[in-house]
This record gives structure tokens, sequence and C-alpha cells, in this order.
């Protein structure tokens, strides 16, 4: 009889390496088991699954926690299905890098749903950027209380859940079934809960949060106490679904939330926010609402005048979005991805690819202290206004900054494709601009102004 062992699926109880589990899906009442090892011969024996109730309820969940593992290692193992009474072929599953490490790499991306051919897709492509772990950020499914939405996710993304740990938050389409999102992942606890919670890795602390409770004071002291105590990380990195900052069809969602939670991002010095519930790929300029609540700032970074990255990726499958102009806005497009960042030390970077594995974009944040001998390479951002917006027939441009020489004036749409370029000079700290589009179609578009390294923009709505 051929095993009907489904839904692999790696979690951990705490960081990559201490209290990592997988978990397996099975028809069988009988009791699953586990061999594994560090080599091809699983020397570590064999091992009982715990059995618990699954999804579909007439199924079971066999899980089976590693505790601590060896770094930078290889798991070999083999499930056992008790009621076909045989093994599965040998897979295997590779271990993050040492805890302490300051070089490490993790995945972002939410919001798969329905679209499930795009999901395999990206699921394929992700699978493919080796990582240390995944957060996702929400809306798994379309609706988590019907069991076949599970199955069809776990079917369509197998090769990537199957080889990668992923640490989740809920969205609300998750919220729908929320006991089936509960029992579906093994996750961190916080108060006997998984909906919200932290764990540290390397030089970072990643925060989970609850956005479908964001009234919860409890979460929100929580929350506090956890930045608190982590302070002397470099990186305070925080998911959760519902963005602050969008300009999808979302937007204004969380802006009761500005003066708790984002007041304690910009109070704690948050370095990076991670959303999904917009289907788009969106990234903001440096925001700190202590500093202003009206415009950006000129610097990503957690020092008291520097502003929060929030970066929307919810582009998994999910049908996507279009948006109107905001100030708050660097980089949009409408088009299906995931993220890879990649810390190192006090630089982490970010490149965004599309489902096919086109890039997007890249950047990054640097924050080497000038005080250690290294050059600070972080990028500065310049005001750019661009008017009337929304615009009927064209648009007039102010850019202030102090550099002096030549420019690219970029026009992109709503897919990233570059539809215009112009190139002038620029003699004083202000240049001024105006160009027509006529001939252009309506929507929202991306206005740039390049010198050399630095790229500022603005988005702009043609109707």
């Amino acid at each position: 009889m051929q095993s009907a062992i489904s839904d692999i699926r790696w979690g951990s109880g705490g960081n990559p390496l201490t209290g990592l589990t997988i978990t397996w899906r099975n028809t069988t009442t009988a009791n699953d088991s586990i061999k594994w090892g560090y080599t091809a011969t699983m020397e570590k024996r064999t091992f009982a699954g715990v059995k618990r109730i699954g999804v579909p309820t007439t199924d079971y969940f066999f899980k089976y926690v590693f505790g601590t593992v060896i770094p930078n290692s290889t798991i070999y193992y083999k499930l056992f299905d008790s009621k076909a009474k045989t093994w599965t072929t040998r897979m295997v599953y590779s271990t993050a890098d040492v805890n302490n490490t300051t070089k490490f790499s993790f995945l972002g991306m939410g919001d798969s749903r329905t679209g499930l051919s795009i999901w395999n897709q990206v699921a394929t492509l992700a699978n493919s950027k080796r990582a240390d772990f995944t957060i996702f950020t929400g809306d798994i499914v379309a609706d988590a209380s019907i069991s076949s939405d599970w199955s069809n996710w776990f079917i369509n993304g197998k090769t990537y859940i199957q080889n990668n740990l992923i640490y989740h938050c809920m969205g609300n389409h998750d919220a729908s079934g929320e006991v089936n999102f509960k029992n579906s992942f093994d996750l961190p606890q916080t108060n006997g809960s998984s909906l919200y919670y932290s764990f540290t890795y390397g030089n970072a602390i990643f925060i989970a949060l609850n956005s479908e409770d964001p009234t919860n004071s409890t979460q929100t002291a929580w929350l506090k106490n956890t930045l608190q105590a982590n302070q002397n990380k470099t990186w305070k990195i925080i998911f959760f679904h519902r963005p602050f900052y969008t300009i999808g069809n979302h937007t204004g969602e969380m802006d009761s939330y500005f003066n708790t939670w984002w007041k304690t991002f910009d109070d704690y010095g948050v370095d990076l926010i991670v959303n999904g519930h917009d289907h788009m790929y969106e990234r903001s300029k440096p925001i700190n609402r202590n500093v202003s609540t009206t415009a950006p700032v000129s610097k990503y970074g957690s020092n008291s005048w520097e502003g929060r990255c929030q970066i929307v990726c919810g582009g998994a499958g999910a049908p996507l979005y279009t948006g109107s102009a905001t100030v708050f806005i660097q980089k949009y497009v409408s088009t299906y991805n995931f993220c890879k960042f990649n810390i190192d030390g006090y630089v982490l970077c970010d490149t965004t690819f599309d489902n096919n594995g086109a890039i997007i974009e890249t950047f990054c944040i640097d924050k080497t202290p000038l005080s250690t001998g290294g050059i600070n390479n972080n990028q500065l951002f310049y005001d750019l206004t661009v008017f009337p917006n929304p615009t009927k027939n064209g648009f007039k441009l102010k850019y202030t900054s102090p550099l002096r020489g030549e420019a690219f004036i970029k026009i992109y749409d709503i897919k990233g494709k570059e539809v215009a370029s112009e190139k002038v000079v620029k003699t004083a700290d202000l240049l001024e601009f105006e160009y027509n589009l006529f001939n252009y179609a309506k929507g929202v578009y991306s206005v740039q102004v390049i010198m050399g390294t630095q790229k500022d923009d603005a988005l702009l709505v043609l109707n």
C-alpha cells in the first residue's frame, strides 16, 4: 500500500535552531513515526510522532520536536505510515546557521489565497532562493474554515513548504478559521497563544503581531516590553498582515493605531516592518511620526531622527491590486512578488523578485557606525514633488537636493516598465521640470529622478 502521508511542514517553538519541529498529515488512527539523523544512515533512530486532530478533522497531524539541532547541517529523515505499514523515501532538510551569526537571510511573502498556479510558481522560485527561514505575512488561504483550501495550499507549495521553515502571522482570511490556522502550524507562543510572538536569531529580534486584534492592550504592552528587552539587537523586524502605509485597497485600516503600535515602532527604533493584505509590492520612504506625520524623513535607521522602512509583499497569488499616490511610498509595482532579505552585520539588503524570477528592485539599509571607521552608505531621501496630482494631461516636478550635474527623469507604469526617460542638467539645489502625458494610459505612474547612485521617487495618478 502506498503511503498517504502529506502536508509535511517545518515549524519552531523558538528560533530556527532551538525548538525545530516537523509536522505531517495522515489518515491513520494509529501512530506514525520518524527516523532521522545527520547522516544517510539516520543514526538518531526512530521516534513516535505526537498525534493531534488534523485539517480536515477526519485526518490527523503528527509532530516531532527535534529540540536544538546542529547548525549548518543536513537532517536526513523518513516518515513511517502506520496505516500503509511503509516508510516514505528518504528526505533531507538543511538547518540554519549558528544562533550568534551576524550574516543570514530570510524570505518575506504573503497572500497566496486562491491563486494556486501563481502560488505554485512563487513557492518554487522561493525554494530556489536558499534562506534560513521565511516570514509569511498572512492570508495563506481564501477561507481558513474550509479544509480543501488548506490541502490545495500545501499541494501547490509542496516543494517549498517541505524544505523551508516558515513563521506565520494571521491575516483576515486566516481568521475566518482561526482554529485551523493555529492547529496547522507550530510557532512560538506568548501567553499560550501563537497569534503574536517573538524570536531572536543572529543580531535581530523578529516580532509577529496579530493585526486582527490591534485593540488588544495586552498585545501592545507585550510589544513594548519585548522591544525594551531587545534594545541591544542591531535589527528590529516586525511582521503582521495589515499595513499602516499603503496605496492599495486597504488604505486607512490601521490609522486608529498610529498612537499605539506605530508610536511604539518609532519610540524603539524598529528598522523593518513587513506586511501583506494589499496584493502588490510597496516600499515606503523612511517614516518617523515622532518627527513628522505629514512627510517622510531623510534616512532609514533606528536613531530618533531616522525612519521605519515598511514593505508590503502581498503578492504570492491573490488577485493583484492597483493604487493611488501618496508621499510616503517610494516604490510600487502591481505584480506578484516575494522578498529575500540578507543581513550582514550592520547592513540589511532586500532583493524583490516577481513570479517569473525577474528582479523588481534591490535596496539596502546601512547602519554601519561611523565610529568604527566604517563607511555608512545608507540612502538619503530628498524632496521630490509632482503636481497637480492627480493630473489629466501632464505634471510639473520640483526636486530639491544639494546634488549637481546630469540627472535622468524616468517614468514607470504600475508593472515597473519604463515608459519615458529624459536627461537634464541640475545646476542648483532646486530642479524644476515639466512633462506632457497626453498619450499615456490612465493609471498610477512612478516618477523617478536619478543622479548617480541617488534615486528619488514620487507617485503620480493620471486620470
